[in-house]
């Protein structure tokens, strides 16, 4: 059977953009992570970053943390896990079958000064700043469950919250 999710998520991978049309909507609710699983189709809890320390400035083992969703229909998210929470902006690209999050950030936020340093926020009229959007790359799509690019080789499974 494992020898089978391999094969299945690289023909999801390569099929998607053929037979799924996506809609804002279609993504509008509650996102739980469920795991992280790497090509093979096992499960992940720990991913070894080694060398990587002049690149990203982290060296070590990661122990998976990845955030659950709340999508609203009016464009707003709160995304949250156990070590942290935040709130944005989101919306649906269509063209690159992905969700593309702008997280806000106060005025007053003690790291808003580098932050503009670095320009990557914009400020907009209610006041807030927005990060440029991330992108969540979405590989498969059904009204209960979403699989996401993470780390290459990886993927994020979520399930809705009913």
């Amino acid at each position: 059977m494992k020898e089978l999710i391999p094969l299945v998520i690289l023909l999801i991978t390569s099929t998607i953009s053929l037979s799924q049309k996506i809609k804002k909507d279609d993504l509008v609710g509650e996102w739980t992570f469920i795991e992280l699983q790497n090509d093979s189709g096992e499960k992940v809890t720990e991913i070894k970053h080694e060398g990587l320390k002049k690149r990203t400035g982290f060296n070590g083992v990661e122990k998976v943390n990845r955030d659950n969703y709340v999508l609203n229909g009016d464009g707003t998210y709160q995304s949250s896990n156990p070590l942290n929470e935040s709130v944005g902006t989101w919306y649906y690209d269509e063209k690159n079958n992905a969700i593309r999050l702008e997280f806000r950030i106060a005025p007053d936020d003690k790291y808003i000064e580098i932050a503009k340093k670095m320009k990557t926020i914009k400020k907009r009229k209610d006041g807030f700043y927005y990060q440029k959007p991330t992108t969540e790359k979405i590989l498969y799509f059904s009204k209960d469950s979403i699989v996401m690019d993470d780390y290459v080789g990886y993927y994020r499974i979520y399930t809705r919250k009913k």
